[in-house]
């Protein structure tokens, strides 16, 4: 489907919003008392800075992981800039305005250029800028990475007596991108070249990188 290989350009706000750990539910209600509740909250506390007051804003970059593309010694892919519609172009200048702000994406000189499009928001009136990566996708090479299975996850839980689940929110963004899948990445538009320097959504392979 069109959709599964396109990658999105958010729409940005505030890109470090910063956690409320007072507002945030510690403990089981009717079950842990205010001393492990404090203690709970205490560890968030200290780890303040790994969390987002925002699922939309900017994570820290991930220790020990980088996101790599291979295609071998295939020919880049170089499409044209496809033209935008006049009265979009401020939204677009802003939004790139915003990555480059933020150090997600960079200028560049990449032979590879893959081109933005527009796709009709559910509205039928709003728009949402995508990068069309379909030709890109065809020549990478897949990773094959055994990912852990749940079942196996939960039976080491067997012994333990206090759970967590977090939202990992913008997590692809925290995965830095070698020096060649930031080329592999690179996008035009009316407005200039450009390459992500943090790991995007949609070209094919990321998912099993950021897994």
């Amino acid at each position: 489907m069109l959709k599964n290989q396109l990658s999105y350009l958010p729409d940005l706000s505030d890109l470090r919003p910063e956690a409320n750990i007072e507002d945030a539910i510690a403990g089981e209600p009717g079950e842990s008392n205010p001393e492990e509740e404090e203690r709970l909250r205490a560890v968030l506390r200290k780890h303040r800075m790994i969390f987002l007051g925002d699922g939309n804003a900017l994570p820290p970059p991930a220790r020990g992981v980088v996101c790599d593309l291979e295609v071998g010694d295939a020919k880049p892919i170089s499409m044209w800039s496809r033209r935008i519609p006049a009265d979009l172009l401020s939204k677009v200048y802003e939004l790139l305005k915003r990555l480059l702000e933020t150090g997600l994406i960079e200028y560049s000189d990449s032979e590879w250029a893959s081109a933005i499009v527009l796709v009709m928001k559910k509205n039928g009136t709003d728009v949402r800028l995508c990068i069309d990566y379909r030709l890109v996708n065809q020549l990478i090479k897949l990773m094959n990475y055994p990912l852990p299975l749940i079942d196996e996850r939960m039976s080491n839980f067997a012994a333990t007596t206090w759970f967590m689940t977090l939202d990992m929110a913008s997590g692809f963004w925290a995965v830095p991108m070698t020096a060649r899948a930031q080329l592999i990445s690179a996008f035009i538009c009316p407005l200039g070249h450009f390459q992500w320097k943090r790991m995007p959504e949609r070209p094919s392979d990321l998912p099993t990188a950021f897994g």
